[in-house]
């Protein structure tokens, strides 16, 4: 499986907005259901999107502290 850098899924999801999912994923070599989900992080997540395997999207003080004290 081929892994993606958070530059690359930004400029994909803004060339998808651009010119359309099926038309950017089509152009960059992606499966259209990759860019969908790429599109859904950015729009559930905004700039804390494509963060990277296992790391949460967003960590409060008190999760933070929760899990240090584990």
């Amino acid at each position: 499986m081929k892994r993606y850098d958070k530059a690359f899924k930004e400029e994909a999801v803004s060339l998808s907005n651009e010119i359309g999912p099926k038309k950017a994923a089509e152009q960059l070599g992606v499966s259209c259901f990759t860019l969908q989900d790429w599109r859904k992080q950015r729009t559930l997540h905004g700039d804390g999107a494509f963060n990277g395997s296992g790391r949460a999207y967003e960590t409060t003080e008190k999760t933070a502290r929760e899990i240090e004290l584990e």
